[in-house]
């Protein structure tokens, strides 16, 4: 039996930098993450967009959630020089909208509901990031995974059983599915399901 199992829910941009929008003179960019899929994030605002940790403790009967929300920098650039016209612009969305609908242990399992909608702070109104999953960690360490994402940014699903090494349970690029910033972000139709993995 597991005592400790972590889910670890990720969305993330991969490139450095992503084209948000352009007009004849200037272009709108913003910092993506610039990584690949990777378990080790928790304590790096800057390798995530949007994050829900989840860890379920069967000793103690406890499920715990972590929401997180990674920081959005917003830069203009000329479209002919390529110089930077004015100086970055930050902006920090809410942990709010990263939310842990239900968590309860039936019989031999934990059974988390979580659902993600967060835009964009420096560009409103905007398209949300979205998820909504439901979890099940059973207590022999396996986990499944039912739900939708949109179709960008990257996201990314992992498991950790105890002291063990992290599990992917999902991985997803936008890149490999012809995806990008401005035809995926509106789709919320990629479908997750994870069964006893």
């Amino acid at each position: 039996m597991a005592d400790q199992v972590a889910v670890r829910v990720t969305a993330f941009i991969p490139e450095a930098w992503i084209e948000f929008m352009r007009t004849s003179a200037v272009k709108i960019l913003y910092k993506g993450n610039n990584r690949g899929f990777k378990y080790d994030t928790l304590n790096d605002l800057e390798a995530f967009k949007l994050c829900s940790h989840i860890n379920v403790n069967f000793s103690n009967k406890t499920i715990t959630h972590y929401p997180g929300v990674g920081p959005t920098v917003e830069r203009t650039v000329d479209i002919k020089t390529g110089e930077v016209l004015r100086p970055d612009i930050s902006g920090q969305a809410s942990n709010d909208g990263v939310k842990c609908i239900s968590k309860s242990f039936i019989s031999n399992y934990a059974e988390i509901k979580l659902r993600a909608a967060v835009n964009i702070p420096t560009f409103n109104p905007s398209p949300d990031i979205d998820w909504e999953y439901t979890i099940r960690v059973y207590s022999d360490g396996k986990v499944s995974v039912t739900g939708t994402h949109d179709s960008y940014p990257a996201h990314e699903i992992w498991k950790k059983v105890d002291s063990s090494a992290p599990v992917s349970l999902h991985q997803y690029d936008p890149r490999t599915a012809g995806e990008t910033v401005y035809t995926g972000l509106i789709k919320f139709n990629k479908k997750v399901d994870v069964v006893n993995k």
